[in-house]
């Protein structure tokens, strides 16, 4: 039976997936299977079920040492020893507490000897030799070889399941493959030439080099995803995206590979090494340039319980309620990796709350949408084709201390991304910051000039568009025009005590109450045209001690006016020396930059060791202010928050909010005319995390 439409009348929209229609709640026990299989399926899935968690990766496989044709513990053709059946024994346990089950397949670390049995395979360098030392002890295999054929049979006999989704662990490439015979024919049906080497890392032939891996992981995904969705269409299927850094070795470009996917996610929620050099804002920041990538599907930041690289340490419990707060705050899912053995150490309290807190009130987490009005760029061209890690301008350090400075300014923003910039609508923003994206498309170059005449701001550090897409520099910047200045000479350096010299006073350099101020360690000389100085660079001296610099003629802090709009350029590397030092002076300055233009909210008071984040739902109609807390006690990892009393929001509008309340500790607010106009809200007590609810 079925309705027919009348005529004009738009097609009904398509019922949505099983994944789409409640916030995910995923665990992960880490390399599970030899330590878990011999606890009864019943009581494995009731642990899970029982700390709030709804989804599941569940290991079928054995990956000690990688994998390989004998370790598969569920039924499929392409074992070469068939082993107990352990995914068909646990499937029916889970699915009778309600828990869906994603089956986690690694598909980038395979044991030695598997390799010896196919050579062709295995994933080779440029000189012909085989891919070794793949976590110390495996290799990879190539997307482009045969090997593709066993994955494939692998996932049909996996969707023939009741399974709820497959998750792949990769594929990717290495830093100096694949040079394969595959790969090695396949570029040259497609391009008529050789393979180029990865020697040379910017320019056209390594650029394509590139996008040919990336378009063979699309290619691989697409065949995966069609094998499953022909044996059943309600099987969700991902991977492990690629994150914010350089991803040309592996060729995880995400935006080459969403379409592929249902959902997208990477590992923006591991915490590694010495947590003091970690953001304390990374789980947050993924799920903004997530949002960015995932063309609307849902969103997965992958999240640990432990402190990597150390597979059994456990985080303390502010950690992890933070790392989970920042993942829901910004529209993201939580996957949460555990090792077996710490599934019930106290600290897992943590996760459990929030688990059951998200179940709760999962109607305040769907379909929701930013209302930032400030864009922080993150330029995956730039991460890929400009320079490396380490040097001036490094783009990782450029974008991590831009994100710093404007987190301590409690400023909310979304981080957008070379095809954001030279394809998406910018119209949203007010204002975008521009952290030395030095690889710019000529695309992005004249939709940035665009939004700048017709009335937004840019704020823009370094080498900031003198190179193209491909990492080829230009002769002057792209958007010379737009900064007002002319470039002048190469790329230089600085001391440490060089200085720089207010030119005008107020404005940018409100609060800035110094005759000089500390410089940034590369800078680009410029001339400027029609840009006025705000600072400028003083002459160096030879050592810290050598008395009061003179003044030069280098400008190093302009400002300009562009159409309707104005764009605001730091000849220095400010962001990079922000991320290094944390000099108060040069985190003023961004936060005047970001006041420049109207916020949808504003904290009145309270510490900046706050991230702001506003979503709605409802076209609008309901605003959700998420509030993180990061006040520590000046070190991490973090074991006690200090909580922030009577914190005081200003929203501005004439238009007075018809309820306002809390979710995490559920409370009715009270908002007020605040003086000058707008509404004004006070929360008495704030710990790590709230969500005030304003209905409008």
């Amino acid at each position: 039976m079925f309705c027919a439409l009348s005529r004009g009348a738009a097609p009904a929209e398509p019922a949505p997936h099983w994944w789409q229609r409640e916030p995910l709640r995923i665990i992960n026990l880490v390399n599970a299977l030899s330590l878990t299989i011999r606890i009864p399926p019943a009581e494995l899935a009731a642990r899970k079920v029982d700390q709030g968690y709804n989804v599941e990766h569940f290991e079928a496989t054995d990956m000690r040492g990688g994998l390989d044709d004998d370790h598969l513990y569920f039924k499929t053709k392409a074992a070469r020893r068939q082993n107990p059946d352990y995914l068909g024994a646990y499937l029916p346990a889970a699915k009778a507490r309600g828990l869906r089950v994603i089956v986690y397949f690694d598909v980038h670390w395979y044991k030695p000897s598997f390799a010896e049995r196919h050579p062709d395979w295995v994933q080779r360098r440029e000189d012909g030799s085989a891919l070794s030392g793949m976590y110390n002890v495996g290799t990879n295999f190539c997307v482009n070889s045969p090997w593709r054929d066993w994955v494939l049979q692998v996932v049909r006999d996996l969707a023939a399941y009741p399974i709820d989704g497959i998750f792949f662990d990769g594929p990717i490439f290495s830093i100096d493959t694949c040079y394969c015979q595959s790969c090695r024919t396949k570029f040259r049906n497609l391009y008529g030439g050789e393979m180029p080497s990865k020697k040379l890392r910017r320019g056209p032939a390594f650029r394509r080099l590139v996008e040919f891996q990336a378009n063979s992981l699309r290619d691989f995904l697409h065949d995966a995803r069609e094998a499953i969705h022909s044996v059943n269409p309600e099987i969700a299927f991902y991977m492990n995206g690629g994150g914010r850094q350089a991803n040309w070795p592996s060729a995880r470009l995400n935006r080459y590979l969403t379409g592929e996917q249902d959902l997208i996610g990477f590992e923006g929620g591991v915490l590694r090494d010495d947590l003091s050099r970690e953001a304390v804002w990374k789980p947050s920041v993924a799920a903004k340039l997530l949002e960015t990538q995932a063309g609307g599907k849902p969103r997965v930041v992958f999240c640990a319980s432990k402190q990597s690289p150390w597979p059994f340490s456990v985080l303390p419990e502010p950690e992890t309620r933070l790392m989970y707060a920042q993942t829901i705050a910004n529209g993201a899912n939580v996957w949460m990796g555990v090792m077996p053995p710490d599934l019930k150490v106290p600290e897992m309290q943590a996760v459990v709350a929030m688990n059951r807190f998200v179940a709760h009130n999962a109607r305040y987490f769907l379909d929701t949408r930013s209302e930032a009005t400030t864009a922080l760029v993150w330029s995956d061209d730039t991460a890929n084709y400009y320079g490396h890690a380490g040097m001036p301008g490094d783009p990782d350090a450029a974008f991590r201390g831009m994100a710093d400075a404007l987190e301590s300014a409690r400023v909310p923003f979304d981080v957008i991304d070379d095809v954001s910039l030279a394809r998406e609508d910018l119209s949203r923003y007010a204002a975008i910051f521009l952290p030395n994206v030095a690889c710019m498309s000529g695309a992005a170059a004249q939709r940035l000039r665009s939004f700048v005449s017709q009335g937004g701001r840019l704020f823009a550090t370094l080498e900031t568009s003198l190179y193209d897409e491909a990492g080829v520099r230009r002769a002057d910047f792209a958007l010379a025009d737009v900064f007002g200045v002319a470039v002048a000479g190469p790329l230089a350096g600085r001391h440490h005590w060089d200085l720089m010299q207010p030119v005008s006073q107020g404005g940018l350099l409100d609060g800035v109450r110094r005759e000089v101020l500390p410089s940034p360690l590369a800078y680009m000389p410029v001339l400027a045209r029609e840009a006025g100085a705000v600072l400028r660079f003083m002459q160096p001296l030879d050592g810290p001690y050598e008395g009061m610099p003179q003044p030069s003629s280098l400008p190093a802090l302009l400002r300009h006016p562009y159409g309707r709009g104005e764009a605001i350029y730091s000849s220095g590397d400010l962001d990079s020396a922000i991320h290094a030092y944390h000099m108060a002076e040069h985190l003023q300055i961004v936060e005047n930059v970001s006041r420049l233009t109207p916020a949808p909210v504003r904290l009145e008071n309270g510490p900046r060791s706050m991230e702001v984040t506003l979503r709605s739902q409802d076209h609008g109609r309901r605003l959700l202010l998420h509030l993180i807390n990061y006040t520590g006690e000046m070190v991490r990892p973090i074991r006690q928050i200090v909580p922030v009393e009577n914190l005081r929001i200003r929203l501005p509008g004439g238009r007075m909010p018809a309820r306002v309340f809390t979710l995490m500790q559920p409370r009715e607010l009270r908002p007020a005319r605040a003086p000058g106009g707008g509404t004004e809200i006070v929360l008495p007590h704030l710990d790590e995390y709230e969500v005030v609810v304003i209905e409008r």
